[in-house]
């Protein structure tokens, strides 16, 4: 026995298991030292907010990201699909342990999830819950935050607020431990939160710190592009796509007739109403055409940018209404659509439902079970879809009472067995061990002949029927046209052969005064008697 076992009594072993394990400490109650890019010294403030020049003039650099959103058509269109896909199937509260399609069926809703489920469904008088998750997202792709105000009462969530992101403010140590929100708007207006009463969601960022990087801000240069260009070719629309011209005006001109003559030549040359008006010059003025029109190179520049924008959001082209035909690898519009599900909507929802369930599943109402989830919309075509649940049903892997519910339609007598539907036959799975060994048999016929033996039954041929004397024929006839032999009169004519046959079998079976006819005597028999 041990020091220890000396000391208290009891075992090493005995006190293992009896002792509790220490309940492991809350990341909040850790300390950690490292620091966060771009926090100042002694932390960030209302007015400091870190990172330099970019950090003071935060709310310049967001308010510009939403002009641009406003302004840029394919910026607009890429969030809007983002964000319009990601909220269409609507927030739910599901069984969290319903993972094998179906089989664990969810207990009934407790009052913690009941209560959840109603700040779903009425969140505030102004927002239902997908408009506040549609904004969300916005905020995410243009701002890179999002913000929700979490209002409480008597310990648990009844109302959630989005919040203006370019009027937030984030107040942390240096570390990052974030310790107050506020919001200053244009007005002056503060308004103070502590962390519980906010849902910070953020972007992904190259070098971490408390704001995140958005997709929008990652394609500022090609988003300005494309606006110079648009901004280009709508001045050039508005002036009539006027040519680019050389002027060589005579020596003995004035410098007052040339600037009348520029001032005729914009009221009578230029503006779409002048389109296709001549340039009529006197006093021998020559004009000369530079180089034609470049509509067609600024709507390239144009196509050039949008391609960069839709990259960098990761949105394909079909998702915003681009339809190229005969583009190499751009892919089906249905490989187009899984592609920015999982690449693009997919994390995008995962940031959303990471905090919404640690925020309110979790902290608000303690719920343990059940999660929040973004149903998505199945967006296949109806065949596909029939095809996808004949085939389940077919191969087992769905019983036909879960198909007929997942259409709405009430279970039926037998539905509730799995069975496997070939070509012809229908097998249900608990005899799917008998119809293998027949088909098994049937596959290993031709391997009889050299003595098989499967699964312990021998299986090889039988030996040809010897050859049938003419007696025991003559009496299987008598015997077949209903003819019996008389009491005391011998089953079997006597013969060279009678000791190679159980003739005693053969007369209790077809007389009828035995048992019933073994199987195997009564097809070497017909065997015997066909060859005969």
């Amino acid at each position: 026995m041990g020091f220890w076992s000396r000391l208290t009594g009891r075992d090493v072993a005995e006190a293992a298991t009896t002792t509790p394990a220490p309940a492991a400490p809350a990341p909040k109650e850790v300390a950690r030292r490292g620091y966060e890019y771009g926090i100042p010294r002694g932390g960030t403030t209302e007015n400091n907010q870190g990172g330099g020049d970019l950090g003071n003039d935060r709310r310049e650099l967001l308010q510009q990201l939403y002009q641009v959103y406003n302004t840029c058509t394919w910026a607009s269109a890429c969030v809007d699909a983002i964000a319009r896909t990601v909220t269409a199937g609507g927030l739910y509260i599901d069984w969290a342990s319903d993972d094998l399609e179906g089989s664990k069926k969810a207990p009934s809703r407790p009052a913690n999830v009941q209560r959840l489920q109603q700040l779903i469904d009425y969140c505030n008088p102004y927002e239902d819950m997908r408009q506040l998750l549609r904004g969300a997202v916005t905020d995410l792709e243009v701002a890179a935050d999002a913000y929700i105000e979490v209002v409480w009462f008597l310990g648990e969530p009844i109302a959630l607020y989005s919040l203006d992101a370019a009027s937030m403010r984030i107040i942390s140590d240096p570390h990052g431990q974030v310790t107050q929100f506020v919001q200053v708007t244009e007005d002056g207006q503060k308004a103070y939160f502590e962390p519980h009463e906010i849902i910070h969601i953020t972007m992904d960022t190259p070098r971490s710190g408390l704001h995140g990087t958005s997709p929008t801000e990652k394609a500022l240069l090609p988003i300005t592009t494309w606006l110079y260009a648009s901004g280009l070719l709508k001045e050039t629309m508005r002036k009539g796509d006027p040519p680019l011209l050389h002027i060589d005006m005579p020596e003995s001109m004035s410098e007052n007739a040339i600037k009348r003559w520029l001032q005729q030549f914009r009221v009578r040359i230029l503006g779409p109403k002048n389109k296709g008006e001549p340039i009529v010059t006197s006093g021998g003025a020559h004009v000369t055409e530079l180089q034609p029109s470049r509509v067609p190179d600024l709507h390239a520049t144009k196509d050039q940018a949008r391609d960069e924008i839709l990259s960098e959001y990761g949105v394909p082209p079909a998702q915003v209404g681009v339809i190229e035909s005969g583009n190499l690898g751009g892919g089906t519009g249905d490989s187009q659509r899984k592609m920015f599900m999982t690449n693009t909507c997919g994390p995008v929802a995962g940031l959303i439902l990471e905090k919404l369930n640690f925020h309110l599943t979790k902290q608000g109402f303690g719920i343990e079970g059940w999660t929040l989830k973004l149903r998505e919309v199945d967006m296949r075509d109806s065949l596909q879809v029939e095809q996808i649940r004949d085939l389940r049903i077919r191969n087992g892997l769905w019983l036909l009472n879960r198909g007929r519910a997942d259409i709405g339609e009430p279970p039926v007598e037998g539905g509730d067995d799995a069975v496997l539907i070939d070509r012809q036959n229908l097998v249900l799975w608990k005899d799917i061990a008998v119809m293998s060994k027949a088909i098994i048999a049937k596959a290993a016929a031709p391997g009889l002949q050299a003595g098989a033996l499967i699964d312990g039954i021998d299986m090889k041929p039988e030996p040809d029927p010897q050859p049938v004397p003419p007696e025991l024929a003559a009496h299987a006839a008598a015997m077949a046209d209903g003819q019996r032999p008389a009491p005391g009169q011998p089953a079997v004519p006597p013969g060279p052969t009678a000791e190679a046959y159980d003739w005693q079998t053969y007369y209790e079976a077809m007389t009828g005064s035995g048992g019933e006819e073994p199987d195997e005597f009564s097809s070497r028999l017909r065997r015997a008697l066909a060859a005969a």
